[in-house]
């Protein structure tokens, strides 16, 4: 699966993506005031700017001015990167249900009858599970400070509408912020 794929899960998940969040030790946001993107985003293709990193972006910058940060080009206190990732994973489930033959035939010595009954079938499930991860990075200490992610299930339904799905992971995301 590729980078891109991650990023349609978000929506279709019933109870919604799980978050996990961690800060460093003491990290307050008294005394940042800017912040800038990474440059290039890990989710950039080089040094071309992705259809993805730019929805992330978009995602990402008002809720962080909304934090009372300010938004600069190059060189901001706080340096915010992203991380996408897939991956592959097989479920099995068992169904039940009923099914009964019958069946009667003649043999060497006469009639015989019979029956038989399953009471199970296992189905096996491939799903894709993705993840998109941000990073805030304190820009003169080049140290991570804050970190959040979103992991859940990549559906069909997310994939039509990708911008929404990114949109609602970054703020489910940085909800968590401080």
């Amino acid at each position: 699966a590729s980078a891109v794929s991650v990023l349609f899960f978000l929506t279709a998940c019933a109870s919604g993506p799980s978050i996990v969040t961690n800060a460093a030790p003491n990290f307050d946001l008294v005394g940042y005031q800017t912040f800038s993107y990474l440059q290039p985003l890990s989710t950039d293709n080089g040094n071309v700017r992705t259809i993805i990193s730019t929805e992330l972006i978009d995602a990402t910058t008002g809720r962080l001015e909304n934090a009372g940060l300010r938004y600069v080009e190059r060189g901001g206190d706080l340096l915010v990167n992203f991380v996408v990732s897939t991956r592959e994973t097989l479920q099995t489930r068992s169904t039940p249900s009923s099914g009964m033959s019958v069946h009667h035939g003649m043999g060497r010595y006469g009639t015989w009858g019979g029956y038989s009954m399953s009471m199970s079938t296992t189905e096996v499930v491939q799903r894709t599970e993705g993840t998109i991860g941000i990073d805030i990075i304190d820009g003169q200490r080049k140290q991570l400070v804050w970190e959040g992610a979103a992991t859940g299930r990549i559906t069909d339904k997310a994939r039509q509408n990708r911008a929404a799905a990114i949109d609602m992971a970054v703020g489910e995301i940085l909800e968590q912020f401080p």
